[in-house]
């Protein structure tokens, strides 16, 4: 019979580290992703490309459902040219806006330097460790990556996983096919 108390006194004390680790690390895993107040308002530092960004804090976001051509992506800009004196000699600008630029500057004003609220879906990081998440400016409660879509500057793009906005997504990708708008009526 003692035998018997102390077999199950050993097996619950080997269970109870293992039950409290894993509670400690689902609690820590929340804490950095589910709804965090960390990311419930967030302030977009840099515009990289149509679908990804930089936070104040160096964090890089991926936008969800967003897939853009190689050339939507903004390059280290060179290094300027500048006169004997110091100052940087103007390039000149050619007489129309391509229309990557057009993209990428109306996502900068969008949502560059502004408050966000991101959100997240099953799969939160990329294979490069780059955050995905959903984007919703605090001001108006735009949804950033449907209107990106709306406006014709990216493709949709939806994995087997985050389909939290998925109807949202693919309606504004409707949308801009159907109007023509930008990449569909280049």
């Amino acid at each position: 019979m003692k035998l018997f108390y102390y077999i199950i006194i050993s097996i619950v004390l080997m269970i109870t580290p293992i039950a409290t680790f894993a509670q400690t690390g689902k609690q820590v895993f929340h804490m950095a992703f589910d709804n965090c107040n960390r990311y419930k308002d967030v302030v977009v530092d840099e515009v990289l490309s149509v679908n990804t960004f930089r936070l104040k804090d160096g964090e890089k976001v991926r936008l969800i459902g967003l897939r853009v051509p190689k050339e939507f992506v903004l390059k280290k800009k060179d290094k300027k040219r500048r006169d004997k004196y110091g100052f940087v000699i103007k390039e000149k600008e050619p007489p129309f806006t391509p229309f990557n630029e057009k993209a990428i500057n109306f996502v900068r004003n969008l949502i560059e330097g502004k408050h966000v609220r991101l959100e997240f879906d099953v799969k939160k990081t990329d294979e490069n460790y780059v955050t995905l998440a959903y984007a919703f400016l605090i001001k108006d409660n735009t949804f950033v990556n449907g209107e990106i879509l709306r406006q014709g500057f990216a493709y949709l793009s939806l994995g087997p996983l985050n389909k939290k906005y998925e109807k949202q997504l693919k309606s504004a990708y409707q949308e801009a096919k159907r109007e023509l708008r930008g990449v569909h009526g280049q």
